[in-house]
C-alpha cells in the first residue's frame, strides 16, 4: 500500500519529472513549513476573531501579560518584544486603547514618556484568547507524538537560530 501523498509531494514530483538536472529535496522541508504555516495562521485567525483581535493586537495584549503583574510596559519595551516598528505599534496601542483593553499613563520616571498597562478588561481577553490559542496550537500537532514533537521543536530551534545570527 502507497502512503498518503500531500500537496507537497505532489510538487516535487512534478518538478523532477519536468526538471531531472534540479534537486527540489529542499522543497520537502521548507515547502511543508510554509503550508504549515498558511493553516496555523488560518487557525489563529479564526481564533483571534472570536476576541475581536487582530495577530498584531494579540502580540501587545500577550507580551504585557507575559511581563506579568502590574501587566505595563513601556513602549521601547514593547516594541522590543513584539519586534515591529513604532508607528506600527503606536496604531496598535491606539487600538487597543479605544477598545478599552489597555490604558496610556503618564511614566512616572520619565516625564516625556508612557506606560502601556492592560485594563482588567484587556486582562480578561487576553487570558480567554491565549487559553484558546494554546489549544489550537495542541490541536494543529496533535497527530505527532511527544517524541516527534520534541525533536521537531529541536530542529525548528536549529535553522531559526542559523537565520537568528
Amino acid at each position: 500500500m502507497a502512503a498518503s501523498q500531500d500537496q507537497i509531494d505532489r510538487i516535487v514530483a512534478l518538478w523532477r519529472e519536468v526538471r531531472p538536472d534540479l534537486d527540489p529535496s529542499s522543497t520537502e522541508v521548507v515547502g511543508r513549513i510554509a503550508r504549515m504555516e498558511y493553516f496555523i495562521t488560518r487557525r489563529v485567525l479564526q481564533d483571534l476573531a472570536r476576541h475581536h483581535l487582530n495577530v498584531g493586537e494579540f502580540d501587545v495584549l500577550a507580551a504585557l501579560r507575559r511581563g506579568g503583574e502590574p501587566y505595563q510596559l513601556s513602549p521601547n519595551q514593547l516594541q522590543g518584544m513584539v519586534l515591529i516598528s513604532s508607528g506600527a505599534l503606536t496604531n496598535r496601542i491606539n487600538r487597543l486603547e479605544e477598545a478599552g483593553l489597555v490604558l496610556r499613563s503618564p511614566d512616572p520616571y520619565d516625564r516625556r514618556g508612557v506606560i502601556v498597562t492592560l485594563t482588567p478588561k484587556g486582562l480578561s481577553v487576553i487570558e480567554e484568547a491565549v487559553g484558546n490559542h494554546l489549544a489550537a496550537e495542541r490541536e494543529l500537532i496533535e497527530p505527532l507524538t511527544e517524541d516527534e514533537r520534541a525533536t521537531l521543536a529541536v530542529l525548528l530551534k536549529k535553522l531559526l537560530l542559523a537565520q537568528e545570527d
